[in-house]
C-alpha cells in the first residue's frame, strides 16, 4: 500500500527497500505489451502439429535464457546465486507437469497452445495465489514470467524478448514497471539501468534476490505507482529505507545527495569490517547468520560476513511435484548445503506446508488442508516427515546440522518429533546407513500459544527460533496479507514487546540459544532493541548482514537496554515508532535516515 504525502514538496511513496542505495534520476516506465490468448477448437488433422510449435516454443524460450546465462557469466556482473535463478527458471521451462499438462489439453481437448498453456498455468498461478506466505506466492510470479516467455514466443517466434526490451532502457534510468522478472531484472542490470520501483514483489522473491547481487537499488511494494510516474519524471529512490520521492524539490534532491553521499561512505565501511565479529563495545555477542531459500546462495553468506545458516527452508523442493522428493533426493541437497557452510552450522527448516500452502501432492488448488500446516501435518503424514528426517540424519555426517520444526504450538509436538527422529535412525541403522543420530533440535515459536508456553518449550530443545513475522500477525490477529492500518504491523506494540521478552526469558533460564529468522532481525533500526531484548543469534538475507552488524559494534548493552526502558515507557506504538527513529537518526546518521513519513520539516 502506497503511504503518499506531498506536503508542499515532492511526492513521498512509502514501499519496501529490498537492495538499498540512493538514487536520483529520471524515471522511465515499462510496460509489457498484453499478449491476448487466442482460444481455437483445432481439427484433429492440426494438432500434432500445435505439439510441435509448442515444444519449438520451449526450445526458444530455453535457448534464450541459456544466451543470457552465458552473456552474464562470461560479463562477470552475475555469478552462483543469481546465475542459479536463470538455472531455476530453465528447469521450470522442462517441467513436466506444465508441459504435460499443456501437452494434453492440446492433444485431448484440441486446444490451440496459447489456450492450453493458459489452461495450465491458470491451474498453478492460482495454487500460489491462495498462499498466504510469500515466499509461495512469488513461486506463482515465477510461473506467470515462464509463462509469459512462452507466448511471446508463441505469437511471434522471431520475436524480441522481454529481457531483450529491458536492455534498451537508457543506461542510468530508473526503471517503473508493475513487474520483473529475474531475467528482465538481470538484462536490465547489465545495461546499466540505476534503480528499480515495481508495484509488486516480496523481499524472498527471485527479482529482489537479482536486484540485491546486483547491487541495484530497489523498491518493491507500490501499487499503483506506475499510474503516478510519467516518463522522464525526476524521481529519489531510497533501497534502504524504502522511499521514492516523485518530482522532488531542489530541497530534497539536496537532502538526498547528502545521504547517498554517507550510504556510500558507510557501505565501504562495512564491507572492510565484514570479517570483524558481531561484539557491542561492552562484550556481548551477537552471532549472525543468513536466510537462505536455495543452495544456491550458499556462497552469499561468507561473502557479508555471516557465520552459517539461521534458516534454510526446504519447501523449494516439493514445489510443482506430483509426489514429494525421494530420501536420497533431498539428502543430497541438504548435506551439498553443510559441505558449503562448514565449519559453520546449518539450521534447516522441516517441511512447512499445509495450512494456505497446497503443493500438487497434497491435491492441489482445491484440497487445501486449512486445519493442518506445518509441524501439524508432518506428524498427521508420518511417511512423508520420516522421508525428511531420514534424509536430514544421513546428511548431518557433512557439517554442523541444526533441525527447525516450523509453527510448533505444544511441547508434545517435540516429543514427538524425537519419537519419529529415533525410528529415522533405526531405520537407517536397519539398512546399513551411516548417520548422526544425535541432531541439534529447534522449535520456531511464531504463535503466541508457542510463546505463552516457551518455558515448557525451551526445556525439550537445544535452541529457540522467533519467526517474528507470523508471531507479529497472530499476535495482533491480523491476516499476513490484510491492508491494515500501520499500528496493526507496529513491531513496537507493547503487545509484542511483551511477548518477545517473554521468549528471551524462557530461552535463558533454560539455557538454550535464542535467535529471531524473521525481517526484523534484518533492520537495522531494531537491532539495538533487539540487543536489549537478550537474542543471542540474528538470521536475516545475507545482504542485511554488514549494516547490522556495524550497529552491534557500535550499541553497547547497557544503551540498548536504556532504550529499551524508555520504549517500554510509551503506551502509543507510533510515539515509540518516533522515539526510535529519533535515537536511531541521532546514534547512527550514517545509516539510518529520519522517515519523511511525520517527520518534523527540520530533520529532513
Amino acid at each position: 500500500m502506497i503511504d503518499k504525502h506531498t506536503d508542499n514538496l515532492g511526492t513521498v511513496l512509502q514501499g519496501e527497500g529490498v537492495s538499498d542505495g540512493i538514487v536520483l534520476g529520471h524515471a522511465t516506465r515499462w510496460d509489457r505489451h498484453e499478449i491476448h490468448v487466442e482460444h481455437v477448437r483445432l481439427p484433429e488433422s492440426l494438432v500434432a502439429a500445435e505439439v510441435t510449435r509448442f515444444r519449438a516454443a520451449v526450445d526458444r524460450a530455453d535457448s534464450e535464457l541459456g544466451e543470457l546465462y552465458e552473456q552474464l557469466a562470461t560479463s562477470g556482473l552475475a555469478e552462483g546465486e543469481t546465475l542459479g535463478l536463470l538455472d531455476a527458471h530453465k528447469m521450470m521451462l522442462r517441467d513436466p507437469a506444465i508441459l504435460g499438462d499443456t501437452e494434453r489439453y492440446i492433444k485431448d481437448e484440441r486446444l490451440n497452445a496459447e489456450w492450453a498453456l493458459s489452461m495450465t498455468l491458470k491451474r498453478y498461478e492460482a495454487m500460489f495465489a491462495n498462499m498466504k506466505d510469500p515466499f509461495f506466492r512469488e513461486r506463482g510470479q515465477d510461473v506467470a514470467h515462464i509463462g509469459e516467455r512462452l507466448y511471446r514466443f508463441l505469437v511471434e517466434p522471431d520475436a524480441a524478448s522481454t529481457a531483450g526490451a529491458a536492455m534498451e532502457i537508457p543506461r542510468g534510468a530508473i526503471l517503473v514497471a508493475k513487474t520483473l522478472s529475474p531475467a528482465e531484472a538481470l538484462a536490465a542490470s547489465r545495461h546499466g539501468v540505476a534503480a528499480f520501483v515495481l508495484e509488486t514483489g516480496t523481499p524472498t522473491g527471485h527479482t529482489a534476490i537479482v536486484a540485491r547481487s546486483t547491487q541495484v537499488p530497489t523498491v518493491i511494494g507500490l501499487p499503483g505507482v506506475c499510474d503516478l510516474v510519467g516518463d522522464g519524471d525526476r524521481i529519489i529512490v531510497d533501497g534502504l529505507e524504502g522511499e521514492v520521492v516523485v518530482r522532488p524539490s531542489q530541497y530534497e534532491e539536496l537532502l538526498y545527495n547528502r545521504r547517498a553521499q554517507r550510504a556510500k561512505a558507510v557501505r565501504k565501511t562495512v564491507r572492510q569490517n565484514k570479517a570483524l565479529p558481531a561484539v557491542t563495545p561492552d562484550g556481548t555477542t551477537i552471532t549472525l547468520r543468513a536466510n537462505l531459500d536455495f543452495p544456491t546462495q550458499a556462497a552469499t553468506v561468507e561473502q557479508h560476513g555471516g557465520l552459517g545458516v539461521g534458516l534454510f527452508r526446504t519447501e523449494f523442493l516439493f514445489l510443482e511435484r506430483s509426489t514429494p522428493p525421494s530420501e536420497d533426493e533431498q539428502a543430497e541437497v541438504y548435506a551439498e548445503l553443510l559441505r558449503a557452510m562448514r565449519p559453520h552450522p546449518v539450521t534447516i527448516r522441516t517441511l512447512d506446508i499445509g495450512g494456505d500452502k497446497a503443493f500438487e501432492f497434497l491435491g492441489g488448488p482445491k484440497a487445501l488442508p486449512t486445519e493442518l500446516r506445518a509441524i501439524r501435518y508432518c506428524l498427521a503424514h508420518e511417511e512423508v516427515f520420516l522421508t525428511q528426517l531420514r534424509a536430514l540424519l544421513r546428511a548431518s555426517g557433512h557439517g554442523e546440522l541444526r533441525v527447525l520444526l516450523p509453527f510448533v504450538t505444544a511441547a508434545s509436538e517435540i516429543r514427538r518429533t524425537k519419537q519419529l527422529i529415533m525410528r529415522a535412525s533405526a531405520e537407517l541403522s536397519e539398512r546399513g546407513v551411516r548417520h548422526d543420530p544425535d541432531i541439534a533440535i529447534g522449535a520456531m515459536i511464531e504463535l503466541p500459544a508457542a510463546a505463552l508456553t516457551a518455558d515448557l518449550i525451551a526445556k525439550e530443545v537445544d535452541f529457540l527460533s522467533v519467526g517474528t513475522n507470523d508471531l507479529l500477525h497472530y499476535t495482533m490477529a491480523v491476516p499476513r496479507d490484510a491492508q491494515v492500518p500501520d499500528y496493526l504491523t507496529n513491531p513496537l506494540q507493547p503487545a509484542f514487546l511483551k511477548v518477545l521478552h517473554m521468549i528471551t526469558r524462557a530461552g535463558r533460564a533454560a539455557g538454550v540459544v535464542t535467535s529471531i529468522c524473521g525481517e526484523l532481525a534484518g533492520k537495522p533500526r531494531f537491532v539495538p532493541l533487539l540487543i536489549a531484548l537478550g537474542f543471542n543469534e540474528l538470521s536475516m538475507t545475507a545482504d542485511a548482514i554488514p549494516l547490522v552488524k556495524e550497529v552491534i559494534r557500535r550499541t553497547s548493552k547497557s544503551d540498548a537496554l536504556a532504550l529499551f526502558q524508555r520504549l517500554q515507557g510509551i503506551p502509543s506504538p507510533d510515539e515509540a515508532k518516533d522515539y526510535l527513529d529519533s535515537y536511531m537518526v541521532e546514534h547512527f546518521p550514517d545509516i539510518v535516515s529520519p522517515r519523511f513519513r511525520g517527520a518534523p520539516h527540520y530533520m529532513r
